[in-house]
């Protein structure tokens, strides 16, 4: 469950914030998209990428 649990939450949050600028943007969700929703998605690419890398090294196909 672990495997990309923490992953699926930041995307959702990123979502949670870019659905709403796309519909009307503002600046106080212009801010919330750059500043919070952008750094959600980088986290989750990047914390999936490891793990994804960590269960390739594990399974020894890499």
């Amino acid at each position: 469950m672990r495997k990309i649990f923490i992953e699926s939450l930041f995307v959702i949050v990123g979502m949670a914030i870019a659905v709403p600028y796309i519909i009307s943007p503002g600046p106080l969700l212009m801010f919330l998209f750059v500043f919070v929703a952008q750094p959600c998605f980088a986290v989750a690419i990047i914390s999936a990428a490891i793990e994804i890398y960590r269960d390739l090294k594990t399974n020894k196909v890499i």
